[in-house]
């Protein structure tokens, strides 16, 4: 029988994957980003104590898009609001839907994707 949390996590992985070629998929910190890179999700960028603004105009000119997948805990909400309100100014829309399947996977914080399917 599959486990439902693998097909949750497949489904994540071969959605992010795809999105990942044209849109920037934003992430908090450095594991964060290490952990998806490992599962071949490109065009990511950290804001590792970046000011929003300079995060912004890191991204290349023509961007109209990005995903922005922060932590579903009270930090990365806080975030996500914030950055998510910056984008906008820049007419930049975001995709939140991915911080769902974190949800769905009962995984807080994204540098800890890996341990759904590898184990702690």
């Amino acid at each position: 029988m599959e486990n439902p949390q693998r097909e949750i996590f497949n489904e994540f992985i071969t959605r992010l994957r795809e999105v990942s070629e044209k849109y920037p998929v934003l992430v908090e910190g450095r594991r964060d980003f290490f952990v998806l890179k490992r599962f071949g999700i490109k065009n990511i960028y950290t804001l590792s104590g970046k000011n929003y603004f300079d995060l912004v105009e890191e991204l290349p000119p023509e961007t109209e898009k990005v995903v922005l997948l922060t932590d579903v805990d009270k930090q990365g909400e806080k975030i996500f609001r914030k950055l998510s309100e910056v984008l906008r100014r820049y007419n930049i829309e975001v995709d939140g839907s991915f911080r769902e399947y974190l949800r769905r996977l009962g995984v807080e914080e994204v540098e800890h994707l890996g341990e759904v399917i590898f184990g702690g």
